[in-house]
């Protein structure tokens, strides 16, 4: 039974990277966003940025209020694991964190104080989880950090998450684009406005100091795109060789 079992998954998973892989062989890109608040404004720019491109797909995949600290986590990850099953895209793109400066809770419903060493334990092996899923099904993803944050103590937690996404990128070889750098004033402080480079100035974060207008989700659009085509041509490549 056991032998069974372990060739069904097995076939999965061969099936999965064989659907990923089509993508490449027919010149088509499918790309899905996942995350939450801060993932869907993702989607729409990189939906924005590429609908004339007839060879990609964008597709939409967050979910507002969605988190990693969520009690709900391990349903959602069984949710983002039976949608990977069905319809494994090409690239993902990922970016979460926005609700997650808050208190968690171990599988053995241990709580821990957002950003203690607990906390970060937690909430790290999640992050791997995620990533894990991507991986094992050689998924090329690319993961978003936090953006500065208007509220200094909010800034500071979502200095707390990149540092864990980074590293977690690293572990599990997926492809980190900090957005803590970007988007800022010359002394890297919250602007709500930035400037073309040619004639005008343009609102790119929201009033509430945490999301972005749709120019701004333009923006980190031009940003993502780069990296995706690194990554396509990346899996194109490793497909290719004996």
């Amino acid at each position: 039974m056991r032998t069974f079992l372990s060739l069904c998954a097995a076939l999965c998973l061969a099936l999965a990277s064989a659907l990923s892989a089509h993508g490449a062989e027919t010149g088509t890109l499918t790309i899905t966003v996942y995350g939450e608040g801060l993932g869907d404004g993702v989607w729409e720019g990189l939906y924005l940025l590429l609908r004339s491109d007839r060879q990609v797909r964008v597709q939409r995949h967050s979910q507002l209020g969605a988190g990693l600290t969520r009690p709900d986590f391990d349903a959602w990850l069984k949710s983002l694991r039976s949608e990977l099953e069905k319809s494994p895209p090409n690239v993902a793109v990922v970016m979460v964190g926005a609700n997650d400066q808050q208190g968690i809770r171990d599988e053995n419903r241990i709580g821990y104080v957002f950003a203690s060493e607990g906390w970060q334990q937690v909430y790290g092996d999640r992050v791997d989880a995620v990533m894990a899923e991507f991986r094992g099904r050689r998924i090329p993803t690319v993961w978003l950090g936090l953006p500065v944050m208007r509220k200094s103590e909010y800034n500071g937690g979502a200095r707390v998450l990149d540092a864990i996404f980074e590293a977690a990128a690293e572990r599990n070889h997926v492809t980190f684009v900090p957005l803590a750098g970007a988007f800022t004033d010359a002394a890297g402080n919250f602007v709500v406005y930035i400037h073309d480079g040619e004639h005008r100035y343009h609102q790119v974060r929201a009033e509430d100091g945490i999301h972005f207008t749709t120019y701004g989700y333009q923006l980190i659009a031009e940003k993502v795109w780069p990296k995706i085509q690194q990554q396509r041509e990346a899996a194109r490549a490793s497909a290719a060789a004996p």
